[in-house]
């Protein structure tokens, strides 16, 4: 399971340090927008959303500028097909059709006088057997209080992907920490038993007597499995030792003939399997 801790430099010693400091002006050059694109189709009942917006300079800190006025279609690999609804300045909402396991999907794009297309499908799933919490008492690696366990049967064949989500209180955790994502290589077709979720490096610790739990897990493809390694692999790129950022892989493909103009983010099928319990 990939779970990645952020790495954090403490320059607190180096504000003792005598000496003169010299600001260093940092030019960053500012890219032409990308059209920004972030949305699913689940195999449980919709709608479904699509967020389009604009990218933005690094230290530009207000809200992204929303793309309104689009055009968007949804077909599956059976033929039906349906154009969603703006019901938001730049969310667009897909009704009637349904999501399907074993099923593909193209979202087409048509905005700015672009247009983008991305694929994507959804998987085979298992089911959740359970989800327990098991109380821990203070250790030196570990702070007091309950830990999200995962139990269930993983389906044979090698090359299926999962995410898991954990809500605490119907609050999704949702820290770079949180993010969870693991393929089924070392365990195909085994009992998974004990897998942990949280840990006391999550958005606010170990989990506490009376929260409520929600666990989902979600069957997802192969290349978006590595978007959000590589999603997560950035957001922790942090320190003195930090790498250049490197652009993350995207499923949206400009189509129009000659264009240069590029696109980011993904559009992602999946499925959604759940458990829940509340912590007494």
């Amino acid at each position: 399971m990939n779970r990645i801790v952020p790495f954090l430099l403490s320059a607190a010693g180096l504000l003792a340090l005598p000496g003169c400091v010299d600001v260093v002006p940092v030019d960053i050059p500012e890219g032409k927008p990308l059209l920004a694109v972030e949305g699913e189709i689940t195999d449980q009942p919709g709608p479904y959303y699509v967020t389009l917006t604009k990218t933005a300079p690094y230290f530009d800190e207000a809200a992204l500028p929303r793309v309104s006025g689009a055009v968007l279609t949804l077909q599956d690999s059976e033929g039906r097909s349906e154009t969603l609804r703006e019901v938001s300045p730049g969310r667009y909402a897909a009704s009637t059709l349904r999501g399907k396991i074993g099923n593909q999907y193209v979202l087409t794009i048509r905005a700015e006088g672009e247009e983008y297309r991305a694929e994507t499908e959804i998987r085979r799933t298992p089911e959740i057997d359970s989800i327990r919490a098991e109380f821990r008492a203070k250790s030196p690696t570990e702070d007091e209080g309950y830990y999200i366990l995962y139990y269930g049967k993983e389906t044979p064949g090698v090359g299926d992907y999962y995410r898991f989500k954990v809500y605490q209180n119907g609050k999704l955790l949702n820290r770079p920490n949180d993010l969870i994502v693991t393929n089924d290589e070392l365990v195909d077709g085994n009992y998974i038993g004990g897998v942990e979720l949280t840990d006391e490096e999550g958005a606010q610790g170990p989990f506490r007597k009376g929260d409520k739990v929600r666990v989902e897990a979600l069957s997802i493809p192969r290349d978006y499995f590595y978007f959000l390694n590589e999603m997560a692999t950035q957001l922790n790129n942090l320190g003195l030792f930090a790498t250049p950022p490197a652009n993350v892989r995207t499923n949206v493909r400009n189509v129009q003939p000659g264009s240069d103009k590029a696109a980011v983010g993904y559009f992602a099928g999946h499925t959604v399997r759940a458990d829940s319990l509340v912590i007494e």
